[in-house]
């Protein structure tokens, strides 16, 4: 069986950068970290479900969304957007 040396290089160099730890990341490393969430944004649970609420988004004036708003930390102005309290 006849082996290319370039296969050969190709070969030893990918279980060189292995052994030194370059490469694709492990399932490991990944978990590890844990999901990365957005820091400018609140969950709230509102009368139409969880939602992550951020100043400056479209909020409703529906019944029981004022309050929901509130226990978040906004309020919704009268144009329809959320700000802060």
């Amino acid at each position: 069986m006849k082996v290319s040396v370039r296969k050969l290089l190709a070969t030893g160099a990918i279980i060189a950068l292995g052994a030194i730890g370059i490469g694709a990341p492990t399932a490991g490393v990944a978990s590890a970290q844990g999901p990365v969430a957005t820091a400018s944004c609140v969950n709230a649970s509102t009368p139409g479900g969880t939602k992550c609420l951020q100043p400056g988004e479209y909020c409703s004036h529906k019944a029981g969304y004022a309050a929901a708003y509130r226990r978040a930390g906004f309020k919704c102005k009268a144009d329809g957007r959320l700000t802060e309290i």
